[in-house]
């Protein structure tokens, strides 16, 4: 299960992001977690980690992509999905040179009473927060 805390609000109702601790203690949870799959609890915040590996960086690139497709797919039917950040990052195993790309995604399933229609996040949007934005395909 990756599950960081319970949804939590500001004063204005603004969605305040969980504590670091919280979320290394999901993401150590998910590690440990072999069914790998996210997700969709209504009211929390859930971190989810999306890879894919393969002989060259382009074939790492085009298996994280359908991933992340098949994860946005199915988040994104789910009332109250909302993400919050992406993280990418890429590394090169050194035995085998195989490289691997990952990505780390925040995000959160706001109760009924607080989730709400909202059009798409433009891809610069994310930038103006400072979050790393990702659109996959």
């Amino acid at each position: 299960m990756a599950i960081v805390s319970t949804c939590a609000y500001d004063s204005q109702g603004r969605l305040v992001r969980p504590d670091t601790l919280d979320i290394s203690s999901a993401k150590i949870r998910l590690d440990l977690d072999t069914g790998e799959r996210a997700t969709f609890d209504r009211g929390h915040t859930h971190v989810f980690v999306v890879s894919g590996t393969g002989i060259t960086a382009e074939q790492a690139r085009e298996r994280v992509d359908t991933r992340l497709r098949r994860f946005f797919d199915r988040a994104e039917a789910v009332r109250g999905f909302r993400r919050m950040t992406t993280k990418r990052s890429q590394s090169k195993n050194l035995l085998n040179l195989n490289t691997t790309i990952s990505y780390e995604i925040l995000y959160v399933v706001e109760a009924d009473e607080r989730s709400r229609r909202r059009t798409p996040e433009s891809p610069s949007e994310g930038r103006r927060r400072g979050w790393s934005t990702v659109t996959p395909g």
